[in-house]
């Protein structure tokens, strides 16, 4: 790794410090089709994206199409979170895909694989996944506090039930982590709990504009709007 990256950290800190100018509030990661996958075989998996570089398998982002060593993994983006003063939201996989999906009553290892990466993040030192993050040089807890279940899943057969399964085991370990569901909640109400919701739009510029007003209609109780993604799309951009 160079030496002169930002804080030490590996990343150029010519191009970190364009981000520190930014002054974001937050950083989701690892983003959205990213973690879901084109199959569950292609998803990204905290697990394989933390220890030393070299030593990481990659994997091959199916969606769009290239290879990645995932040497900025789980680690790296809670470390540069906490470098840029942003909160950290964990998008995790589901076990959904956009074309193949686990089946609730199996669902339980991603749940474990879920609570594994919050021991990571949040663990004390001496426990098993908090162990590895202190030997990768942070044994203070990551200041993690949001997580994401899955990413534009909502509709899909099995995203309600493997949502509660998740829902129920984090609410248990971690009753502060806030939660974000994936369903739109404009459109109608949540059938399930969650403290946010994320809404998603691509679209044209008419369009974009005629919803200026959309969450002028929603109710002001309840979970809240998270809008992590957005853009005009299109010839009319």
């Amino acid at each position: 790794m160079p030496l002169d990256t930002y804080k030490g950290h590996g990343f150029r800190s010519d191009l970190l410090q364009m981000l520190v100018d930014l002054k974001p509030s937050f950083i989701r990661f690892p983003g959205g089709c990213f973690v879901e996958g084109d199959y569950l075989r292609n998803a990204f998996r905290w697990k394989a994206a933390v220890g030393p570089w070299e030593e990481r398998p990659g994997h091959f982002g199916d969606v769009w199409k290239y290879w990645t060593d995932d040497g900025l993994g789980y680690y790296e983006f809670l470390q540069l979170s906490e470098d840029l003063g942003a909160l950290p939201i964990w998008v995790f996989n589901n076990g959904v895909s956009h074309n193949d999906e686990v089946d609730t009553s199996a669902v339980l290892p991603f749940v474990q694989e879920a609570l594994d990466g919050l021991e990571f993040a949040r663990g004390d030192p001496t426990s098993k996944w908090g162990s590895m993050r202190a030997a990768m040089g942070h044994p203070e807890p990551f200041n993690l506090k949001y997580v994401a279940v899955g990413n534009e899943d909502c509709g899909k057969k099995n995203y309600r039930g493997n949502y509660l399964r998740f829902y129920d085991a984090i609410r248990r370990a971690y009753p502060d982590i806030q939660i974000i569901s994936n369903c739109d909640g404009p459109s109608r109400p949540l059938d399930h709990p969650a403290d946010m919701y994320d809404y998603h739009i691509y679209t044209n510029a008419n369009d974009m504009f005629s919803r200026s007003t959309t969450f002028n209609r929603v109710t002001r109780s309840g979970p809240k709007a998270f809008v992590s993604e957005y853009a005009v799309t299109g010839n009319d951009a």
